[in-house]
C-alpha cells in the first residue's frame, strides 16, 4: 500500500523532525506543507530525498495546506494518507496499529470515511473523549481509554487520521474558507452524510496537545487557546450553520459551549483578556457577515 503522510507546520519546533523521522521508519512518505514560518529552518528537509516539502509563502490556513499536500500525494501515487499536526508523536507501531483497525473495519463491508487515534494528553495525563453526533445534533461523548474495538464515532480530530484517497475523492477535500477550526468537523459530519462512518482505532494510541494549555473547570478540560484561534472557532461555528448536512441544534450547542469557554478563558487569563474579548466579538461580526 502506498501511504503518505501530510503534515502542516506554522513555526515548529524541532519535535516535527522526529514526527517525520518516525513517519519515515514505519515506510510512510511524509509530505510536509509549511504555512509561511519565518522561525524555523528547513535545510535538513530541503536536503531529505525520503519526504516532500512544500513551502508556502504566507500562513495560508490549515486547510488550504492539506489540500496542497493531497494533491502532492495524488500525484506521487498514494493510496492512503496520513494527517498530522505539527506537534504530534507517534509510537513505533503506530501506522501498522492503524492499518490493522482499518483492515478490521473494512472487512465488515464498512464504508470507512476517516479513521483516528485515540489521543492521550501527556501533560496532565487523560485520554480525550470522543463525540458522536445523532441526526437531530444531539451529543454523546465517549470515553475511549479502555477501547478493545474499534469505536464509531462522528467526529475525529484530523491529527493522526487515516484516509484512502478512495473515499477523499467521493467526500472531497477540506473546505479552504474555514481557514483552521472546524476544518475536521465539517469534513467528518459531510462524510457521514455520504454513508461514511468515521471511527475511534482501538489499537492506535497518539500523543498529541490540544490548545495553549488546559483549564480544569470542576470534572471538565477547557483547551486554552490563543485569541487568534478564539477567532476562528466562534467565526467557523456561524459559518456551520449554512451547511445543510450539519444539524442546527447542534450548531447551536457548539456555538453555546464556545461562548462560554471564551469567557471563562477571558476570567482565567492572567493577560489579553481584552484581546480575546475582541476576538470574539470580531468572530461573531464576520461569522454573521458569511449569511
Amino acid at each position: 500500500m502506498n501511504i503518505y503522510s501530510v503534515i502542516i507546520t506554522f513555526n515548529p519546533n524541532f519535535n516535527v523532525i522526529n514526527l517525520i523521522n518516525a513517519l519515515k521508519c514505519q515506510n510512510v512518505t511524509p509530505v510536509i506543507v509549511d504555512n509561511g514560518s519565518k522561525k524555523f529552518d528547513f535545510g535538513l528537509l530541503e536536503k531529505d530525498n525520503h519526504s516532500q516539502l512544500i513551502k508556502l509563502k504566507d500562513n495560508l490556513g490549515i486547510a488550504t495546506a492539506q489540500n496542497t499536500g493531497i494533491e502532492r500525494a495524488l500525484e506521487l501515487g498514494a493510496e492512503y494518507i496520513l494527517f498530522f499536526d505539527q506537534d504530534s508523536t507517534i509510537p513505533d507501531n503506530f501506522v501498522q496499529d492503524m492499518m490493522d483497525d482499518y483492515q478490521l473495519i473494512s472487512n465488515q463491508n464498512i464504508k470507512i470515511g476517516a479513521l483516528g487515534p485515540r489521543f492521550i494528553d501527556e501533560r496532565y495525563n487523560f485520554y480525550y473523549k470522543t463525540i458522536s453526533i445523532s441526526k437531530h445534533g444531539l451529543r454523546t461523548k465517549h470515553d475511549v481509554s479502555n477501547l478493545t474495538v474499534p469505536l464509531n464515532s462522528t467526529l475525529l480530530i484530523s491529527s493522526g487520521s487515516l484516509i484512502s484517497v478512495d473515499t477523499l475523492q467521493k467526500v472531497g477535500f477540506m473546505r479552504d474558507e474555514y481557514f483552521i477550526d472546524y476544518v475536521d468537523t465539517e469534513w467528518c459530519l459531510r462524510a457521514e452524510s455520504l454513508g461514511f462512518q468515521n471511527y475511534i482505532s482501538a489499537k492506535a494510541v497518539m500523543k498529541h496537545t490540544i490548545g495553549d494549555n488546559v483549564i480544569k473547570v470542576g470534572f471538565f478540560n477547557i483547551p486554552f487557546h490563543s485569541p487568534f484561534r478564539r477567532y476562528y472557532i466562534i467565526r467557523n461555528c456561524l459559518y456551520m450553520f449554512k451547511e445543510s448536512y450539519i444539524p442546527i441544534f447542534f450548531v447551536l450547542q457548539q456555538l453555546l459551549i464556545n461562548v462560554l469557554h471564551g469567557f471563562l478563558i477571558i476570567f482565567f487569563a492572567k493577560k489579553n483578556k481584552l484581546d480575546y474579548l475582541n476576538s470574539m466579538l470580531k468572530g461573531f461580526w464576520n461569522g454573521l457577515k458569511f449569511f
